[in-house]
């Protein structure tokens, strides 16, 4: 029944990570850890196995339906990395729960900002007082033109942002792959559908390179692994399927719902999971 009960909820954070672009796992950790107290490096472990081929599967629709922007994962996943793993090593000496309050607070307003605007662009025009729009003027940068529209990536911007998602990720354990779509959303306009497809690609690789470490560690538990990696499938295909059928507005106040969520997450992480 244990096994059901994991397995249904899989398929339910999956599809709803899939819409969203975050891939379900920061909600299935405190789930797994707090209701069927799962040691959370085996809950972490399960959960990024599970990530790999949900997102693989996300992908190749999105690569079908041609809405990843394979040169904005990069810009933003080469920062990411590195700053994951100055995280890691300030972890030491930093006060990290302190941070976690903060980083919650901060994830929720960004969840309710994302939810007013709704995907909305921030055009020239409504955008004057936006740093955002200022900021992403700043420097090199590359205009991108799609069928859902136009938008900047500044290579400056995007190096600071992939750093503090990363830093954040390092410090925190919860990975820092739901950022990318909120930053891609909000900082640089992309619209929503390419910012969710684009951060599922990026979680192909770091769920995978994330995989292999856990395996290697020895915290992955079949147990555990089969009934989510199975659920994460099925709400990947679930997922994929809602996604396609959503406004951009929709999607955008989804993703800001997303994040609210997240920010209780983290914030339930930081006092009931030790």
């Amino acid at each position: 029944m244990q096994l059901i009960i994991i397995f249904l909820f899989a398929v339910l954070f999956s599809a709803f990570g899939t819409v969203v672009g975050f891939g379900g796992g920061i909600f299935m950790i405190p789930f797994l850890v707090i209701v069927f107290k799962v040691p959370i490096n085996i809950a972490v472990g399960s959960i990024i196995l599970a990530l790999f081929p949900g997102s693989l599967i996300s992908t190749f629709y999105n690569f079908r339906a041609k809405k990843i922007d394979y040169l904005a994962g990069i810009i933003l996943e080469i920062p990411t990395v590195i700053g994951t793993v100055a995280g890691s090593f300030l972890t030491s000496i930093l006060p990290v729960d302190i941070l976690k309050i903060i980083f919650s607070v901060f994830i929720l307003i960004t969840g309710i900002y994302t939810f007013k605007r709704g995907g909305k662009s921030e055009g020239k025009n409504s955008s004057k007082e936006n740093v955002f729009y200022k900021l992403n003027k700043v420097g090199p940068r590359i205009i991108k033109r799609t069928t859902y529209g136009a938008y900047r990536i500044s290579y400056s911007v995007a190096l600071f942002f992939g750093l503090a998602a990363g830093l954040m990720a390092g410090l925190f354990g919860i990975g820092g792959g739901f950022m990318k779509t909120p930053i891609m959303v909000n900082v640089f306009n992309i619209p929503p559908s390419i910012a969710a497809a684009t951060a599922l690609f990026m979680i192909v690789f770091t769920s995978l390179t994330g995989s292999i470490s856990h395996f290697l560690l020895g915290q992955i538990n079949i147990t555990y692994s089969i009934p989510i990696v199975l659920g994460f499938i099925i709400g990947a295909f679930a997922g994929k399927q809602i996604n396609f059928k959503l406004p951009e507005n929709v999607l955008g106040k989804l993703i800001g719902i997303a994040l609210i969520l997240a920010g209780i997450a983290i914030a339930v992480n930081t006092f009931f999971i030790k």
